[in-house]
């Protein structure tokens, strides 16, 4: 029915081309047949073109200067455009996409933190750093369980509840820990004005690479 309809709307805009611009549709359609797409898929493709071809002819732009490709590119690139893009699964990255997360919350949660409370005193460079790279392994654990949780998995979502307790249990143990046991001749703090910046900078990094490398979200 579709097809029955678009036939006469893509003759009409057509007959409104400029025979330079009617030419590189006629192009376009040509290498058309020789791709996955099918003959209805074809004609909403070539009906859209003619659209932005006429919207932009008036202003004597021809469908070469206004696409900047060739039909043949043009073709290519509908595929480039549909075509999903993979994510980035390996573990180191998503790893790092944890740490730099949980860091950068870290050193903005202490650095803003010490502007509010009398005499507080910021995270160390030696707990920031470990608690970082604590939490972007437990990230990874919890991705794992995330994703057979949105899967349906049964119990997944107790399970990613749980894991998720003994997670946290386990990075705030590790943190204390370090602290405590760390002097602080060794374990820096840092002022809270470098724990902010440096928190919001770490923060813009993380999303940065996150999408630099298309890193799925947790």
């Amino acid at each position: 029915m579709t097809t029955e309809i678009n036939k006469p709307q893509i003759a009409d805009l057509k007959a409104n081309l400029t025979k330079r611009n009617l030419q590189y549709v006629m192009e376009v359609e040509k290498h058309l047949r020789g791709t996955h797409y099918g003959e209805e898929q074809q004609e909403i493709i070539i009906y859209e073109m003619c659209e932005k071809i006429l919207a932009e002819q008036k202003k004597g732009i021809t469908a070469r200067k206004l696409f900047n490709l060739t039909p043949t590119e043009y073709v290519v690139s509908l595929d480039v455009k549909s075509a999903p893009v993979e994510q980035n699964t390996d573990k180191w990255w998503l790893v790092l996409d944890g740490g730099l997360l949980v860091l950068g919350a870290m050193m903005l949660i202490s650095g803003i933190s010490a502007y509010f409370q009398k005499n507080a005193q910021t995270l160390g460079i030696i707990v920031l750093v470990i608690t970082a790279v604590v939490g972007g392994f437990a990230m990874l654990i919890l991705r794992k369980y995330a994703s057979n949780m949105r899967a349906g998995e049964k119990g997944g979502t107790i399970k990613y509840l749980l894991v998720a307790v003994g997670v946290i249990a386990v990075w705030m143990f590790v943190m204390t820990i370090v602290q405590v046991t760390i002097p602080p001749n060794i374990n820096i703090a840092l002022s809270p004005i470098v724990n902010t910046v440096g928190g919001a900078i770490i923060i813009a990094l993380r999303f940065y690479v996150k999408k630099k490398k298309n890193i799925p979200s947790l």
